[in-house]
């Protein structure tokens, strides 16, 4: 039974090593995946913002129903305030992340 260098089965020192490698590259990419999708959420509460003022806008110009105008100037009010939670969640989720 001569056995090649090539042909020689790794030990149990070895193949636990390159588990390790492996599942710090793979904790990387987790790391990484999180740290987009939290980028993503942070543009996604700016998106509904910007449609919530928008909407506004839309029902305190083209409305003449003083009630309509009453929602439009509440949902103006809103939109910078979804924007805040945005950045907070973005800012308490990225603390999270990095510890």
């Amino acid at each position: 039974m001569n056995q090649d260098k090539d042909t020689q089965i790794p030990s149990q020192d070895e193949m636990a090593y390159e588990r390790t490698e492996l599942s710090g590259y793979r904790t990387d990419l987790a790391y990484e995946r999180t740290a987009l999708a939290n980028s993503q959420t942070i543009l996604s509460y700016f998106r509904t913002a910007i449609a919530t003022f928008a909407a506004g806008i839309g029902m305190f110009e083209f409305v003449n129903n003083q009630e309509i105008i009453n929602i439009g100037v509440i949902l103006m009010l809103i939109s910078p305030v979804i924007a805040l939670i945005g950045i907070i969640h973005y800012f308490r989720v990225r603390g999270r992340i990095k510890r």
